[in-house]
């Protein structure tokens, strides 16, 4: 594995099934990573045709660290077996090569970028959606609040509404990440309640829930949100017995009295041919 630019890297801790990182993108421009040791040739391709260098350092930045991250858990063994790609609605999802089972694997992810930083995360279980977001505190978002806040919105007490309209934000930009929109999924009509410090309860206009963390790192607000895993689905209940009809519980009833005739009938012939205990006929009275 290629040695990893100088960076500065925080993991969220626990509370949710995710793994994510935070990097400095400012990390290469000082030791610049080599794309042919990171990415792969269909990757390779993608960053030459950005023209923007901001936009090719944040771009490399996100690739470097979330295939760094892989490779340390453990799920590829090295950068080129993951490829990030993106669906039709432009959500990343990470390709992996598992060289114990021959074959490929996805895996949901995403990116967020804010100067100096990079946002990565993804999900190890199959089958869900995440999204991230880092946002810088502003007071700018006080302006705003008509178009983000929702009636149902719930943060906890902490005389810094700055901070949580930051993180507020972040949260409903997280989700709108996770659901492949962007604003056009309404992001008054999404509610965030707040349960525990750094961990809220999101829903959406259909009512369906979301789970989501946060921490400020310096004057950044992090913010991650996921899909809980769908509910096992119950055992099928076994179909109801048809009751039989009249003439099918005659007929049954006549085979069981046949079947009790023959086995009385059976037990009858096995005593009569059973000689009497002691063997032998009886013997004869004497005359007295």
């Amino acid at each position: 594995m290629p040695e990893a630019p100088r960076q500065i890297r925080t993991i969220l801790p626990g509370g949710g099934p995710f793994r994510a990182v935070l990097w400095s993108q400012a990390a290469l421009d000082e030791e610049p990573a080599a794309p042919e040791a990171w990415l792969a040739p269909e990757e390779r391709a993608e960053l030459e045709g950005l023209s923007q260098e901001k936009r090719r350092r944040e771009w490399l930045a996100a690739r470097v660290a979330l295939k760094d991250l892989l490779v340390r858990d453990g799920v590829v063994r090295r950068p080129s077996d993951a490829i990030v790609r993106k669906s039709p609605l432009g959500a990343p999802r990470i390709v992996v090569w598992e060289p114990d089972t021959y074959r490929y694997a996805e895996l949901a992810c995403a990116i967020s970028h804010c100067e100096p930083f990079v946002l990565c995360a993804y999900l190890p279980g199959r089958g869900a959606r995440i999204g991230v977001d880092v946002e810088r505190r502003t007071w700018r978002l006080a302006h705003l609040g008509r178009k983000f806040l929702s009636p149902g919105d719930r943060m906890l007490e902490k005389d810094d509404p700055n901070g949580d309209e930051t993180v507020l934000w972040s949260f409903k930009e997280s989700l709108s990440k996770l659901l492949g929109t962007g604003w056009s999924c309404g992001f008054r009509t999404i509610s965030c309640v707040e349960t525990a410090p750094g961990s809220c309860t999101l829903t959406d206009a259909a009512d369906n829930r979301y789970e989501g963390v946060y921490l400020w790192f310096g004057q950044h607000a992090i913010t991650v949100v996921w899909e809980p895993p769908a509910p096992a689905a119950a055992p099928a209940a076994a179909a109801p017995r048809e009751p039989r009809s009249w003439p099918e519980r005659a007929a049954r009833a006549r085979r069981l009295r046949a079947l009790r005739r023959e086995r009385r009938a059976a037990r009858g012939a096995a005593g009569a041919a059973e000689p009497p205990a002691g063997g032998g006929a009886p013997e004869a009275e004497e005359a007295p």
